[in-house]
């Protein structure tokens, strides 16, 4: 929100309409992606997901960039297909990755610590990067190199979906 009254000139009531109308998609999405998990696996979607946010970034935020409602529309529901996805599968893979005996806790520290520095920073640091590069796209850059962490990072997990469907 704070990139579209920044990189773009809207006001803050219409992007906050503009971000509201994008999650009403993205919670079937979150659903049908879990479900899907359970069909086709978790680590290929994961996989997707993050490819699929590294390569659309640049065209997302540049198509968001044009300043039309209509077209800010379209680029956040691009998004809510990848972030749909990846936050679709991911509290499965953090239960299934986790041993039970420290689960909880685990989980608990790991995604509240991670989510709250990195996605408290985030807008910070998307701002410094349009100041500091001069480019209204900067943000996208950063989008792909969570995403080309993230892919790395769900290539080393190992595919439990089945085994825990084995053993329900």
């Amino acid at each position: 929100m704070s990139w579209l009254q920044f990189a773009d000139g809207i006001a803050p009531a219409r992007t906050l309409e503009i971000n509201t109308l994008s999650m009403v998609p993205l919670l079937p999405v979150m659903f049908a992606m879990g479900a899907l998990s359970d069909r086709i696996g978790r680590k290929p979607l994961l996989l997707a997901a993050t490819a699929v946010a590294f390569v659309t970034a640049v065209p997302l935020f540049w198509l968001m960039h044009q300043g039309q409602v209509a077209l800010v529309m379209i680029g956040q529901l691009g998004f809510v297909l990848s972030v749909g996805t990846f936050i679709g599968v991911q509290p499965s893979v953090m239960v299934e990755e986790v041993p039970a005996s420290i689960r909880c806790t685990a989980i608990a520290l790991g995604y509240n610590i991670t989510l709250g520095i990195i996605g408290g920073l985030s807008p910070l640091v998307a701002t410094w990067l349009v100041h500091r590069t001069e480019n209204d796209l900067a943000p996208a850059y950063m989008v792909m190199v969570a995403a080309a962490v993230s892919f790395l990072s769900v290539r080393l997990f190992k595919e439990n979906s089945r085994a825990v469907l084995q053993m329900a």
